[in-house]
């Protein structure tokens, strides 16, 4: 056994693995009772929302987010890999490219990592496509979640722009993020990649809140 791994068995020993919702002994982040608990949705508005902002699923991207989690992008990115096998109106197979919604350079700084860009990577994994981050966010913006329908789409209003037009001109695109709420963030990415040449954008979230 490599040190490696002999390590990893000692830790495993000291501090057992566990699901990071539930908390019971797991090997796995999201555990198969866990796991069995999330429901796929039907695509609304054109937007496929793997499930619902809630239970399990609320828990796992909070952890995943803010409690730096990242473990979590495996199982939450293969419900996505999972929603995509069985979604009649959205072939993967005829995308170019993936393009998670990006972080502001100082959120990203604090938070570590990009969430949507964790999720595209497994995505990616599974069905060959290329993640390519060619947009970018050109002003902090507040937490969607933090304000009033009526503020979320002024304070995206021209937030984003892509630094890339040759990753995006004349490609089908499939934007990824985790959560959707009113839209207004994912209206903004799309008319950037449109603006800058793309030929069709599909949209995926992991997630769709429940009440927005």
């Amino acid at each position: 056994m490599s040190n490696v791994k002999l390590m990893n068995a000692l830790l495993d020993l000291i501090f057992p693995p566990r699901c990071e919702v539930c908390r019971k002994g797991s090997s796995e982040a999201l555990c198969p009772s866990c796991f069995s608990q999330v429901r796929f949705t039907r695509p609304q508005l054109g937007v496929h929302s793997v499930t619902v902002y809630d239970g399990v699923v609320r828990e796992a991207v909070h952890r995943f987010k803010f409690n730096k989690k990242k473990r979590l992008a495996e199982p939450l990115g293969i419900l996505m890999v999972k929603y995509l096998s069985c979604a009649s109106n959205l072939n993967i197979n005829e995308i170019d490219a993936i393009v998670p919604v990006p972080l502001h350079q100082g959120r990203l700084r604090q938070r570590g990592f990009n969430q949507a860009e964790r999720l595209a990577q497994v995505i990616s994994r599974y069905h060959d496509v290329p993640v390519i981050s060619v947009l970018g966010r050109l002003r902090p913006t507040q937490p969607q979640f933090n304000l009033p329908r009526q503020q979320r789409f002024s304070n995206v209003s021209g937030a984003f722009k892509v630094v890339d037009s040759r990753g995006v001109f004349n490609k089908r695109l499939l934007l990824l993020d985790d959560i959707y709420t009113t839209g207004a963030t994912i209206t903004e990415c799309v008319r950037a990649l449109k603006i800058a040449g793309a030929k069709r954008v599909e949209i995926l979230t992991l997630s769709r809140a429940v009440e927005i």
